[in-house]
């Protein structure tokens, strides 16, 4: 999987790296104030709250210190509690935000699709012509739009990795506005080592497109605007890579292979039929 080089998440890494501590020294200190606590008398106690003097504070501190020395392990083990706990928060958060997108993720308007457009199934992907991990995706979405006639993949171009990606992008949605994004598209993934511009309009003549109209729609504002909608949509959803793949509702790892598609897909319908 290849990561945007805006890299979206890099901001929130440093805020989580921060509150990560923060909250392993809280969960720490708590265990050890629950240990003291309650194996001690509270007349022998220093550390009973309220802790009203500085003597009884630095009293707690030292017992507290002292407990994690003898106890390191409760240490590793609140650092894992606390990174899985975020982990399961951050995912729980992005699923959240694929349900309150789902209108833009499987309907936009302006997004090109391969398949059924009125598939009981959408599965909605993100990926840039320049990513090697998206070229090898392509064949397995190729041939589950061949084989499942009930299925809509929504294509949402997403050039994070070079000028050129963001060249051809505009190319392939210019395709879509006459009719020849499909072939484009897989065109593009088929053989993505030159995305020149001579070899953008050499393949729009191959299809027997507008060449001027082409030219046109690849400049428009409304093309541009198409990819920094799928940018803001990726954004929300904690998509910072290609590919990155939803089923229905359903988050999908980069490199699922095509059986493993087939069994979402499948998941997807016996659930809607149950």
């Amino acid at each position: 999987m290849f990561l945007s080089k805006q890299n979206y998440a890099s901001q929130n890494w440093k805020t989580l790296r921060k509150s990560f501590f923060a909250g392993t020294i809280a969960l720490s200190t708590t265990i050890a104030l629950g240990t003291v606590g309650h194996t001690q008398d509270k007349k022998d106690n220093p550390a009973t709250f309220p802790l009203k003097t500085a003597e009884q504070t630095k009293a707690f501190e030292e017992a507290v210190k002292e407990y994690l020395l003898k106890n390191p392990e409760v240490i590793i083990d609140s650092l894992t509690r606390y990174q899985e706990l975020q982990a399961q928060r951050e995912e729980e958060q992005k699923q959240l935000a694929i349900v309150s997108n789902i209108d833009e993720l499987h309907n936009s308007p302006t997004s090109p699709y391969l398949g059924n457009p009125d598939g009981d199934v959408v599965l909605v992907e993100f990926f840039d012509y320049r990513c090697p991990y998206c070229h090898k995706a392509a064949s397995v979405v190729k041939q589950l739009v061949k084989d499942d006639p009930n299925l809509k993949v929504v294509m949402k171009e997403f050039p994070i990795l070079s000028p050129e990606s963001m060249i051809a992008a505009r190319a392939a949605l210019a395709a879509m506005k006459q009719g020849k994004y499909n072939e484009y598209h897989f065109a593009l993934m088929d053989n993505a080592s030159d995305l020149s511009q001579d070899r953008l309009f050499d393949l729009a003549e191959e299809l027997d497109l507008d060449i001027d109209q082409f030219k046109e729609d690849m400049k428009s504002p409304e093309t541009g605007q198409e990819i920094l909608n799928t940018r803001t949509l990726a954004q929300k959803i904690g998509a910072n890579g290609t590919p990155a793949f939803i089923v229905g509702t359903t988050r999908v790892p980069p490199n699922t292979t095509y059986e493993q598609f087939k069994t979402v897909i499948q998941n997807i319908r016996a659930e809607k039929a149950s």
